[in-house]
C-alpha cells in the first residue's frame, strides 16, 4: 500500500502541486488569523496593564446584580475620600489615590472626539515628550491619542460636556498639553489632569477606583487581604471589592476578550470557507487523477493488489498531500501574521504587540488542512478501489458524454433550493437573521449539488451562443464540447468559482444596500445636510459665504430660506430662548431636501427643548404651548420636540412662516441650506465648516457628518471582508488552472490529433483559454444573481421591522468584479494553454 502510494505521488507530483497550494493557502489563513488575534489580545493586556502601572492593589465598586439598582446607585458611589483615607492608614500602604473620571467631548483644532478626563495616576508616570502636568490648566495624553487629535506638547485642547442630544456644549474650558505618555488606552481616549484640574473639567465626575501603592517589600496578596480586613472592621466593605492589580487586569481582560475572540472566529470562519473551496479543488484533482490512472490501477489489481490496498494507497496519498500542504501553510501563515503585525505597528499602533506563537495556531490550522484533504480524497479513493482489472485494461481518456439527467441530484437540489428560498424570504419579511442565514446556506448547498446537472448544459449553450459570433469557430466548439463532456470536473471547478463570486457580490451588494437603507432612515429625521447661519457672528459677509459654498467641491445644491430670529418660550414657565424660525416649504422647489422629514403641520413648532432654556429634566414638553414672539406679534404653537433640528433653529409650517415673516418686516434674516455630496468625507466636511467659520458663519453639518461616518465605517468593513474573501477567490482561480492543466494532460492524444489535422498552436492555446472563460462566465452570472439576492436578504434580515430595506446594486463595483473574474480566467489558463499549444503531433499520438 505504501509503495503504491509512493509510486502515485512520484508520478503525479506536478499535478498535485496546485492542490497543495490550495490547502496551504487555507491553512495559512487560519494560522495567520489565530496569530494576529493573539497579538491583538496581548496588545489589550499591555494597554490594561499600563493603566494600572505603579499600583499594587485596587478597590473598586461592586456592580449590583440588578440593573435597576445599578442605575439608582450611580449617584452615590461607595468609593469616597473618607474610604480612601481609611485605606491609606492600613499598614503596608505607601499611598492611596481616589481616581475619578468624566465623559467629555475633546476638541483639538478641527478634530472632535469623545474621551474621559481622569486623575494623573500616582506611583508611575512615564513621558516620552514634555513633562507631567503641574498646573490645573494642563493635561497629559498618551501617544496614540495625541496622534488622533493631531496635538503635541504646548497645544491647546478644549473639553466640553455633552447636552441631551449627545452634542458638545461648545463652552468648556481649555487645557495645555504638558506631556505625552507612551502607548494607548484600552477603552477609549484618556486625558490625565491634576486633582485640581479635574475639578474644573466639565461633566459629572464618577469615582472609578482607589489605587493603592504598597511599601517596598510588601506582598500584593497580603496587602489586599489587610485592606479588606480593615474595611470590614470599619464596616465599609459593603459595595466594594478589593483585588490585587493582577486580578483586576485579568478581570478587565475577560470583559475585553470578546474583541479578540471575534477576530479569531471571523478569521477561522473565512479560513474554513477557503478550506471548503480548497476541498472542491482537491476532490477535482483526485477525481481526474483516478480517471487518468485507470490502466495503472488495473495493473496493480492484476498483479495482486487488493481493493483495500488500492483504497489505502489513495488515502495515504491524500494524507501526505494534506501534511505537506499544512506544513507549507503554517510557514506561510507565520509570514502573513508577522507581516500584519508589522503593518499595524507601522501604520496604526506603534505599541501593537509582537507576534507570539501559540499552540492553537499550530494545531487548528494543520488539523483543518489534513481533515479537509482526507475528506476531499475519500470519494476518489473509493472510486480507485472499484477499478476492475479486466475492465480497466482497455484505453480510457476522457469518459464519453452521457446524455441523461441526473434525477437524484436534480430532485435534491430543487428541494433544497425551494426550502432555501422560502427561508430567505421568511428571514427578510420577519427580519430574522437566523432564518436568513439558514436559507442562504440551504440555497448555496442546492447550487453546489445541482451544479453537475445545470453547469455542463449551460457551458455548451454558452459555447454555441459565442460560436454564432465567431463564425462557428472550431476552437470555441471544441472548448464547449470538452467542458460539457467532462461534466464532473467542469461543475466542480465552476462551483469553486461560484462560491467566491457569490460571496464577494453578496458582501458588496449587502454593504451598499445596508448603507443606503440607513442613509434614507437618517434622512427622514435630518433632511438637510448643512445649515449655514450668521446668527451669533459679527461681520458675516453673505457674498463670502456664498463664495465658500460655491467653491466647495462637496456642495451640490444650496438655497436661501427666510429665518427671522424670534423669542420662543414655554407657556407657564420662565424658560425662553432666541431661535431662528424657518420652514422647509421655503426649500420645497430645491433639491437640497433629502426627505419630507421637516413637513410640519400648521399650528406646530418643531424645536430642540434646549433652545428654550430647558434642561434634560424639564425637556418633556411635547404637546404644550410655545409662544413665539416676533416684533409686535405673539404666535402660540404646539410644541413637538426633536434633537435632530439644526442648532439654534425651529421649524414651522409654511403658513405660520409667512405670518412670522410679515411680522418681521422687510429686512428678514436668512439661512442657507446646502446639500452635501454623498461621497464627501468627514475631513472635507470639517474643512468646509472651518472655512465658513472664517468668514463669519456657523455651519451645522451634523447630518452630513453622520452620513460620512457611516460611509467610512462601511468602507472599512467592506475592505476587510473582501480582503478575507480574497483567499477563497485565489484558491478558486488555482482550481481553474489546476483543472485545465489536468485536462491538458488527459487530452494529449486529442491535442496531437488536432495538431495533425491542421490546428495551429494559437488555436490550441485559444481553445483552452475559451474553456476557462466559459466556466468563469457561468460562475460570474450565476454568482452575481445569487449574490445580489443574498445581499438583499441580509439587509432585510438585519434591519428592524420599522425600517424599509432598500436594494442598492453598485453596478460599478459589480462590473469590476466581472472584469477581475475574466482577467483571472485568462491568467489561470495561461500555463495550461501554453502546454496544450506545445504538444507535438508525432509524440502525442505515440503515447500509450
Amino acid at each position: 500500500m505504501i509503495r503504491i502510494a509512493w509510486s502515485n505521488l512520484r508520478s503525479a507530483s506536478g499535478r498535485l502541486a496546485a492542490a497543495m497550494i490550495a490547502i496551504a493557502v487555507s491553512v495559512a489563513f487560519i494560522v495567520a488569523a489565530l496569530l494576529f488575534s493573539q497579538s491583538f489580545g496581548d496588545t489589550l493586556r499591555n494597554q490594561v496593564s499600563a493603566e494600572w502601572a505603579g499600583a499594587d492593589v485596587a478597590v473598586t465598586a461592586t456592580a449590583p446584580d440588578d440593573p435597576a439598582a445599578a442605575a439608582e446607585g450611580s449617584a452615590s458611589s461607595p468609593l469616597t475620600e473618607s474610604l480612601t483615607k481609611t485605606v491609606a492608614e492600613v499598614d503596608g500602604v505607601e499611598s492611596a489615590q481616589l481616581t475619578e473620571s468624566a465623559f467629555v467631548s475633546v476638541t483639538s483644532g478641527s478634530t472632535s472626539v469623545t474621551g474621559s478626563a481622569t486623575n494623573l495616576p500616582q506611583g508611575h508616570v512615564e513621558t516620552i515628550e514634555g513633562a507631567v502636568p503641574t498646573a490645573d490648566d494642563e493635561l497629559m495624553l498618551r501617544e496614540a491619542d495625541a496622534k488622533t487629535l493631531g496635538a503635541g506638547v504646548g497645544d491647546t485642547i478644549s473639553l466640553d460636556e455633552f447636552d441631551g442630544a449627545g452634542r458638545p456644549s461648545g463652552d468648556g474650558p481649555s487645557y495645555t498639553v504638558s506631556g505625552i505618555m507612551p502607548g494607548s488606552s484600552a477603552a477609549g481616549m484618556n486625558l490625565y489632569l491634576t486633582d485640581g484640574g479635574l475639578k474644573t473639567a466639565p461633566g459629572e465626575l464618577m469615582a472609578d477606583s482607589i489605587r493603592i501603592v504598597a511599601d517596598d517589600g510588601s506582598d500584593r496578596t497580603a496587602l489586599a487581604e489587610a485592606v479588606e480586613s480593615a474595611l470590614a472592621d470599619t464596616g465599609d466593605e459593603q459595595g466594594v471589592t478589593v483585588q490585587t492589580v493582577d486580578q483586576v487586569v485579568d478581570e478587565q481582560m475577560e470583559s475585553l476578550s470578546d474583541s479578540s475572540d471575534i477576530l479569531s472566529t471571523i478569521g477561522i470562519a473565512f479560513g474554513l470557507l477557503a478550506a471548503g473551496v480548497a476541498a472542491l479543488v482537491i476532490s477535482n484533482t483526485f477525481n481526474v487523477l483516478v480517471a487518468s490512472r485507470i490502466r495503472v490501477l488495473a495493473l496493480f489489481r492484476a498483479v495482486g493488489a487488493s481493493r483495500r490496498q488500492v483504497r489505502g494507497a489513495a488515502v495515504v496519498e491524500s494524507l501526505s498531500l494534506g501534511i505537506v500542504g499544512s506544513v507549507l501553510g503554517v510557514g506561510l501563515g507565520l509570514l502573513i501574521g508577522w507581516g500584519l503585525s508589522s503593518l499595524v505597528r507601522a501604520l496604526w499602533m506603534p505599541e501593537f504587540a509582537q507576534m507570539s506563537l501559540t499552540p492553537a495556531a499550530f494545531i487548528v490550522g494543520p488539523v483543518v488542512g489534513i481533515l479537509v484533504t482526507l475528506a476531499a480524497g475519500l470519494i476518489p479513493a473509493i472510486r480507485a478501489s472499484r477499478v476492475s482489472p479486466i475492465e480497466a485494461m482497455r484505453p480510457v481518456d476522457v469518459p464519453a458524454a452521457v446524455p441523461r439527467v441526473r434525477w437524484v441530484r436534480l430532485t435534491l437540489a430543487l428541494v433544497l433550493g425551494i426550502a432555501g428560498i422560502g427561508l430567505c424570504l421568511l428571514g427578510a419579511t420577519s427580519h430574522n437573521v437566523l432564518f436568513g442565514i439558514a436559507g442562504c446556506f440551504a440555497l448555496f448547498v442546492a447550487l453546489l449539488i445541482g451544479a453537475r446537472v445545470f453547469v455542463p448544459p449551460l457551458v455548451a449553450l454558452l459555447a454555441g451562443f459565442v460560436g454564432l459570433f465567431t463564425r462557428r469557430s472550431p476552437a470555441v466548439k471544441l472548448a464547449g464540447r470538452s467542458a460539457s463532456t467532462a461534466g464532473g470536473r467542469t461543475a466542480s471547478t465552476t462551483g469553486a468559482l461560484l462560491i467566491g463570486v457569490t460571496l464577494v457580490t453578496a458582501v458588496v451588494v449587502g454593504s451598499a444596500s445596508l448603507q443606503r437603507t440607513l442613509e434614507l432612515a437618517t434622512a427622514e429625521d435630518t433632511p438637510v445636510d448643512l445649515v449655514v447661519s450668521t446668527t451669533g457672528h459679527s461681520g458675516g459677509d453673505e457674498a463670502k459665504i456664498a463664495s465658500v459654498l460655491d467653491d466647495s467641491p462637496i456642495v451640490e445644491e444650496r438655497v436661501n430660506v427666510p429665518a427671522p430670529t424670534a423669542e420662543v418660550g414655554v407657556e407657564g414657565t420662565k424658560s425662553s430662548g432666541d431661535v431662528a424660525i424657518t420652514s422647509a416649504e421655503a426649500a420645497a422647489d430645491s433639491p437640497v431636501l433629502r426627505s419630507e422629514g421637516y413637513d410640519i403641520d400648521e399650528g406646530t413648532i418643531l424645536i430642540d427643548p434646549r433652545s428654550m432654556g430647558l434642561d434634560d429634566a424639564d425637556s418633556d414638553v411635547d404637546g404644550q404651548t410655545a409662544t413665539v414672539r416676533l416684533g409686535e406679534q405673539d404666535l402660540d404653537l404646539t410644541i413637538e420636540t426633536s434633537y435632530d433640528v439644526p442648532a439654534g433653529t425651529a421649524l414651522v409650517s409654511g403658513a405660520d412662516a409667512k405670518t412670522l415673516k410679515t411680522s418681521g418686516g422687510d429686512d428678514v434674516a436668512e439661512q442657507t441650506w446646502a446639500k452635501i455630496a454623498d461621497d464627501a468625507s468627514s475631513s472635507q466636511i470639517e474643512v468646509l465648516t472651518s472655512e465658513l467659520d472664517a468668514v463669519g458663519a456657523t455651519g451645522d453639518a451634523t447630518a452630513a457628518q453622520h452620513r460620512a461616518e457611516f460611509a467610512s465605517m462601511f468602507q472599512v468593513a467592506l475592505t476587510v471582508v473582501l480582503g478575507l474573501l480574497a483567499a477563497a477567490v485565489v484558491i478558486a482561480v488555482i482550481g481553474v488552472s489546476n483543472t485545465l492543466t489536468l485536462s491538458v494532460i488527459d487530452r494529449r492524444r486529442e491535442g496531437a490529433l488536432l495538431r495533425a489535422l491542421g490546428f495551429t498552436r494559437s488555436a490550441m492555446s485559444r481553445m483552452i483559454t475559451i474553456e476557462s472563460l466559459l466556466m468563469t462566465l457561468i460562475a460570474l452570472v450565476a454568482g452575481a444573481v445569487v449574490g445580489t439576492f443574498y445581499g438583499w436578504v441580509g439587509t432585510a434580515s438585519l434591519m428592524p421591522a420599522a425600517a424599509d430595506p432598500v436594494l442598492s446594486v453598485p453596478w460599478a463595483q459589480i462590473g469590476l468584479i466581472g472584469v477581475a473574474a475574466v482577467l483571472a480566467a485568462v491568467l489561470a489558463s495561461a500555463i495550461p494553454a501554453r502546454s496544450m499549444s506545445r504538444i507535438a503531433p508525432a509524440k502525442g499520438m505515440s503515447m500509450e
